[in-house]
């Protein structure tokens, strides 16, 4: 964070817009049933089973060995891939020596509110010894990924992919062969010290500079630069990916990131970005593509290139970093290599490109595959985001002047089903009561650093963003924008998102940068408590709030 903001500066705007944050109010016009999102019509697909065991050990992904966390004795955790209409079943086992959690981002959960995975929201967390099995059906399809939501754990390993496939998908013929790409920034520090530092007066805020970056988990330290005693080897192998002249290949790009944006690329081929985060999109191509945390895309390329080897590269944005290591190496690189080339040393032949860090991919630049019919807002929600010292002058981040305070053992999921509509001021709730409500969240961001706000259970259009505390009514786009689940509000500026409130649930809506999150940068939805109540809850969910740990 790089700039603070004073109470009195923050009323104002919360007085100006708190009188429509919770109206009753009826669907001002049809809600579009786009194919992508709708479960109208979702085929009845086959049960796919996982068994996934989430224990600690050394590990050494980039060549400094570290205490980690693994699932299956592996990092990343084994690929998820099913079809649209399967039901995907999770069994969790907790070998570790404290609760944890499976959180599926980008899934809906429809019908299945507390399968969200998000400790203190939708679930108690899984003590440490013990089984639970998420089980829900995916009606949509895409580019997603399943990770940790407890305490800053997905940063220390607990974190996959997550494919959906959809048999009518347009470009399903149009490529070959298809690879998942996980990009991230690395620590080789425990996120319980980092969290500790974090949240002191001596850090000032500053979120800590990671000491390298994975691509699919691979990568190479520089070990002259590790403290003394480590257990560090270089020359560790990058990533590698095959190519076939003539053929044409989908990367389905994530970024896993705690904290760091990325700019990818593979030199000298073209992408062309054909999906966001489950909206197919009409072919755009771009040489080097921005990806904040939690975004996901797929991306077109066309191995029409010489016989040879090629640097794919995830290049960390760290203009938006308030303190950078001296030992990283921003450029995290991997090797695309084609079928009977020789190897010889790569030579770099990065694209020249500039593009602007610290905000998203332009919005308008995607065009969805299907137009979109988008119904007019009945209300907004403002969220305005700041960050300052409380009174032990610890750097606290607020939304609408609250920081969010975890309740592990009464998560708000629960509170509604025992009757409870009425919710503390720091579990920073936004209450729908109404079902079918279209929605824009204003996020005003007075810090001097961006957020990468992602919403739980649903999608939302991007309406618009810009520079400044006063957002610009006049250019939203509102004929053709793209949906997403993952947005950037840019530093000291806004973001228009609007969504359908139609999926009855609690659900999260926070920065993901886990350091934001981890110093209260959350809100959360409960949308349509009444038929929340409709719904039954397994006996195995309740029971988790009674378990030891919890």
């Amino acid at each position: 964070m790089l700039s603070f903001l004073t109470l009195a500066y923050i009323l104002p705007y919360l007085f100006f817009f708190s009188f429509l944050s919770f109206l009753n109010v009826s669907l001002a016009s049809p809600v579009p049933l786009d194919d992508a999102f709708s479960y109208t019509n979702c085929p009845n697909g086959q049960e796919r089973v996982f068994n996934l065991t989430i224990s600690r050990k050394f590990f050494a992904p980039d060549g400094f060995s570290r205490d980690m966390f693994l699932i299956n004795d592996q990092f990343p955790g084994p690929l998820i891939n099913v079809t649209k209409g399967d039901t995907v079943v999770l069994n969790v086992k907790n070998d570790l020596d404290e609760d944890t959690t499976i959180h599926s981002h980008g899934m809906f959960q429809r019908g299945t509110p507390w399968y969200d995975g998000v400790p203190g929201q939708t679930q108690c967390g899984i003590p440490a010894g013990q089984t639970f099995s998420y089980r829900f059906q995916v009606c949509q399809s895409g580019t997603y990924w399943y990770h940790s939501h407890s305490r800053a754990q997905y940063i220390e390993g607990i974190v996959g992919g997550l494919v959906i496939n959809d048999p009518e998908d347009p470009y399903i013929n149009q490529y070959d062969e298809e690879y998942v790409v996980l990009i991230q920034d690395w620590y080789h520090t425990d996120s319980k010290i980092l969290v500790r530092k974090f949240l002191t007066p001596e850090s000032q805020g500053n979120e800590p500079s990671p000491d390298n970056g994975l691509i699919n988990g691979k990568n190479s330290f520089n070990c002259s630069s590790a403290s003394p005693g480590s257990d560090c080897y270089s020359d560790t192998p990058l990533e590698q990916f095959n190519f076939v002249q003539g053929k044409t290949y989908r990367f389905r790009v994530i970024n896993t990131s705690a904290f760091s944006a990325f700019i990818f690329s593979i030199d000298k081929h073209e992408l062309e970005v054909i999906e966001v985060e489950g909206m197919i999109t009409k072919r755009h191509k771009v040489h080097r593509l921005p990806i904040n945390v939690a975004q996901r895309y797929s991306v077109i390329v066309k191995a029409d290139k010489p016989i040879a080897s090629y640097f794919m590269r995830a290049e960390m944005e760290t203009s938006c970093f308030a303190v950078v290591s001296p030992t990283l190496n921003p450029m995290v690189k991997a090797i695309v290599t084609y079928e009977k080339s020789s190897n010889q040393t790569l030579s770099e032949n990065p694209w020249s490109d500039i593009v602007t860090e610290c905000v998203d991919l332009n919005p308008n630049e995607l065009v969805p595959y299907h137009p979109q019919q988008v119904p007019d807002a009945d209300y907004n929600i403002n969220v305005i985001v700041s960050f300052r010292p409380d009174d032990k002058n610890v750097t606290l981040a607020f939304i609408n002047n609250s920081t969010y305070v975890i309740d592990l053992k009464y998560p708000t999921l629960k509170k509604v089903f025992d009757g409870m509509n009425h919710f503390v001021p720091n579990q920073n709730v936004f209450l729908i009561e109404k079902n079918k409500v279209v929605v824009d969240i204003i996020l005003i961001n007075t810090d001097g650093g961006e957020h990468p706000f992602h919403f739980h259970g649903h999608v939302f259009w991007v309406l618009g963003s810009g520079n400044g505390t006063k957002p610009n009514y006049k250019n939203l786009n509102t004929k053709n924008p793209i949906q997403r689940d993952t947005a950037t509000v840019p530093a000291n500026g806004w973001t228009i998102l609007r969504f359908v409130s139609n999926n009855p649930g609690t659900w999260g809506f926070h920065c993901h940068i886990e350091w934001h999150v981890e110093s209260g940068l959350v809100a959360q939805f409960v949308t349509q408590p009444d038929l929340i109540r409709k719904l039954s809850p397994p006996a195995d969910w309740n029971a988790l709030c009674s378990k030891p740990n919890n």
